[in-house]
């Protein structure tokens, strides 16, 4: 069976803060691949995007191409840092990378952000060996909980928290909050796994989420990681169909 690397290509409105899935990046048999998710329906992909201020990046003209390169795209390649970097082999030590890690780990690993613009490489959810679906990610939208400068002494690495769905909020009828198991609200799952995993919970699934990750210092996109894990339910087709879009 071939390797597939795939990471979400995420855009966030800059007035809103609202996130879209726009397109997947894709590496395998030697081809890096970029599509859009112009053919993909409901909240927070491409057309929803576009209806909301999304104007196509310059170097992907034409939503229903199938883009291919040997190489990774220059749009792509101009934000990773540079072998040339005399500081390289640390910033790939503070990554848990090593000089073996691909393009596209390097990217996933920064998330390919950049001061200048509003794009963001996102994990899809994975199936592991094991049968369980797994991801890791930044909580969203920790900057408007009013959280307290000692936020972080709530928490420990490994420590586990909880999923509450919020069927009536006001912005993602399929938002699902983050709370630790004191009641204390952290922030959001990111919008582009909301429906995904709201439909997860709605079939009985009792995820693990724990806390992989914390920098209380750093900006807040930065300030806290999870990974989530469950087992797989016996899905509806309906399930299936929520799950596809953000699953690698």
């Amino acid at each position: 069976m071939k390797k597939v690397h795939t990471l979400l290509v995420v855009w966030q409105n800059p007035k809103t803060r609202s996130f879209y899935h726009i397109g997947t990046l894709s590496h395998y048999d030697g081809y890096y691949e970029f599509t859009y998710t112009y053919n993909a329906s409901g909240h927070g992909k491409l057309k929803d995007a576009l209806n909301n201020g999304y104007m196509l990046h310059p170097a992907f003209p034409d939503p229903t191409k199938i883009y291919r390169s040997k190489e990774l795209f220059p749009a792509f390649e101009r934000r990773l840092p540079s072998p040339d970097r005399a500081d390289f082999k640390a910033i790939l030590s503070d990554l848990g990378l090593d000089e073996n890690s691909t393009k596209m780990d390097l990217l996933q690993q920064t998330r390919g952000r950049l001061a200048s613009d509003t794009y963001s490489f996102e994990q899809p959810l994975r199936l592991e060996d094991d049968g369980k679906l797994c991801v890791s990610f930044f909580v969203h939208g920790m900057r408007y909980q009013n959280l307290p400068q000692n936020w972080a002494t709530w928490l420990a690495i490994n420590e586990t928290l909880k999923l509450v769905q919020e069927p009536t909020n006001a912005y993602d009828p399929h938002a699902v909050a983050i709370y630790t198991h004191g009641g204390k609200k952290l922030g959001y799952v990111p919008a582009f796994y909301s429906k995904a995993i709201f439909s997860l919970l709605e079939n009985g699934v009792n995820p693990s989420v724990r806390v992989v990750y914390m920098n209380e210092k750093s900006t807040p996109h930065w300030w806290l990681k999870v990974a989530f894990e469950c087992e797989i339910p016996s899905f509806q087709e309906a399930t299936l169909d929520e799950l596809d879009p953000v699953m690698g």
